[in-house]
């Protein structure tokens, strides 16, 4: 296991943690070994060879030491981005967003351990979406593109444009108004899903 600390955008400390990770799909039962890409207060980012439905419940099994028992922890997938820039063709990787449900004082202290404080769950960014709105889907190059805008539950009430290609999450961000990502999934197909 190792760690390093860097700085976000939002501002929030995320620790690089470079562990084994496995990740069950409650919905679906899909059961995945992800490389772990870094820790936050809200929730871990993981590297996985399959997509993962937005909002989908897992059950996560971090090894943070060998030889011992793995510290679990419920999760709900808060984000997906298909990682096109790891692999010129498909199979594609897929970095996604694990929010924290909940979690135990296992968790609590591994976090703590490698400097990150969780919060509560109320607290956290990645809220659960309270509105959406309609945007039309789009048929580029013979692909299906289909747009997704949810404005969160958030102090700052940012609204999350995820566009989804042939069924797999292709595209990922949060913009300060439903205007701003209208404008943008407009400029996308404009350039035709790039």
């Amino acid at each position: 296991m190792t760690t390093s600390t860097t700085q976000e955008r939002r501002g929030a400390a995320r620790v690089e943690f470079q562990g084994r990770v496995e990740l069950d799909a409650t919905d679906s039962g899909a059961h995945l070994t992800a490389d772990s890409v870094n820790v936050s207060e809200g929730g871990i980012c993981l590297r996985v060879p399959n997509a993962m439905e937005i909002r989908s419940s897992v059950m996560l099994r971090l090894f943070t030491q060998p030889r011992r028992r793995p510290v679990e922890c419920a999760g709900r997938v808060a984000w997906v981005t298909q990682r096109s820039d790891l692999r010129d063709a498909p199979p594609f990787m897929y970095d996604i967003g694990v929010e924290f449900i909940k979690p135990s004082a296992r968790l609590r202290q591994f976090a703590s351990r490698i400097g990150v404080d969780l919060k509560p769950t109320a607290l956290r960014n990645g809220s659960q979406a309270r509105a959406g709105v309609a945007l039309r889907p789009a048929a580029l190059h013979g692909r299906s593109y289909i747009p997704k805008l949810t404005q969160e539950s958030t102090p700052a009430s940012r609204w999350h444009l995820v566009v989804t290609v042939d069924g797999a999450p292709c595209f990922s961000r949060r913009y300060a108004s439903a205007q701003e990502a209208r404008e943008v999934w407009k400029q996308f197909k404009k350039r035709g899903g790039r």
